[in-house]
């Protein structure tokens, strides 16, 4: 038999298992790292890594069931023109359309975004995130080129179709957003109530510094060409009026027309819950708690026919949305003095690297 008494003796007893490691440093408090361990702090330390590794989890889990899901519906080399989704090509800007639906809509709407974006100073895709739909959805856009030039350019812009397994345009949305590796990425709706002229001082903002850029249908100089319904007016300014104190100064939540630096969008997503219609206010919120700064960009809306908006159940469940939001988040931060609304300007001189090199004598 090993005698280890000799060892035994060797090892100083433990009698506070609080204390400090000297080799350590202090933790904000006074605290040091073996204290946190050892139980002091250890509640917050427990929910706060809990939370993370459920989101995480849920995370993880619906990008397996999405991926399925993009291989279900497209085989294995996906829609034509499209990569896989962890595999696209980093672009100046991205351009996510939630999808529920829409096989009416599509053809036309991708059709006229390709070529309005193919004719600009920076490189673009644009990602249709099919939320679930039970038409044509998928085929429509399959039927339009998947990487459409404009001959006088030479630049092209890529069409993808991604699937997003849960319900919610929030859903949608968040998985365009969390899978993007473009320096700019945002959303609009497929109805074009915001003309695609908007993408032009929106990147201004963005390459201007803003963390993120948002069309405005009530900020000065803004236009409503076509008015909504009177019922959807009046919930609409209800709906303002709630949710105001989560981002003072912001005076329109809702307009789905929103781009970001994606550093910053994706440093807000990963706190982000809400996927209803409340989903775009947490995200601002959370961008600004960060220290992002908010442009709005006033803009001519056009109310599309066909919306899917339900009035009263709606209505309903976006209110009680932003009182989870208010429970959850509790009242926002002041309005922050670089927050502002700017003019739609003429574009001045893009100042992205694609940019940069076309200038520099590349085709343009």
């Amino acid at each position: 038999m090993v005698d280890i008494s000799g060892v035994q003796n060797a090892v100083e007893p433990v009698s506070d298992m609080t204390a400090p490691h000297p080799a350590l440093p202090g933790w904000s408090g006074g605290l040091g790292p073996a204290e946190v361990v050892a139980g002091v702090g250890r509640t917050e330390l427990v929910d706060a890594v809990e939370e993370a590794v459920v989101a995480e989890v849920a995370a993880r889990v619906t990008e397996a069931s999405d991926a399925l899901l993009d291989y279900e519906r497209h085989g294995a080399a996906g829609p034509a023109g499209a990569e896989p989704r962890e595999l696209r090509r980093p672009v100046d800007l991205e351009v996510v359309i939630p999808a529920y639906n829409e096989s009416g809509r599509l053809p036309a709407t991708l059709t006229a975004m390709v070529a309005f974006l193919s004719e600009q100073p920076w490189t673009s895709r644009v990602v249709v995130v099919d939320n679930g739909s039970v038409d044509d959805t998928a085929a429509s856009v399959l039927a339009v080129d998947g990487r459409a030039c404009n001959v006088a350019t030479g630049w092209c812009v890529e069409v993808v179709a991604i699937g997003c397994s849960r319900a919610g345009k929030g859903a949608a949305v968040y998985r365009g957003l969390r899978t993007s590796r473009s320096r700019f990425v945002g959303f609009t709706d497929a109805d074009l109530s915001t003309p695609m002229e908007t993408f032009r001082p929106v990147m201004d903002a963005l390459e201007g510094g803003a963390a993120a850029a948002i069309g405005s249908r009530h900020a000065p100089g803004a236009q409503i060409a076509t008015r909504q319904p009177l019922g959807r007016r009046l919930g609409g300014a209800a709906f303002r009026a709630v949710s105001r104190p989560l981002l003072p100064g912001v005076r329109d939540t809702q307009c789905g027309f929103k781009f970001f630096d994606r550093a910053a969008v994706q440093s807000a997503l990963w706190r982000s819950r809400s996927v209803g219609f409340a989903f775009d206010v947490e995200l601002l919120r959370h961008v600004r708690d960060d220290g992002g700064r908010i442009v709005e960009i006033p803009v001519t809306w056009t109310d599309a026919a066909g919306s899917s908006l339900r009035p009263v159940r709606d209505g309903l469940a976006a209110f009680s949305a932003v009182a989870r939001l208010h429970a959850q988040l509790g009242g926002g931060r002041p309005e922050r003095p670089l927050d502002e609304v700017v003019a739609a300007t003429p574009r001045r001189t893009s100042t992205t690297p694609t940019a940069a090199l076309r200038a520099a004598g590349s085709p343009a």
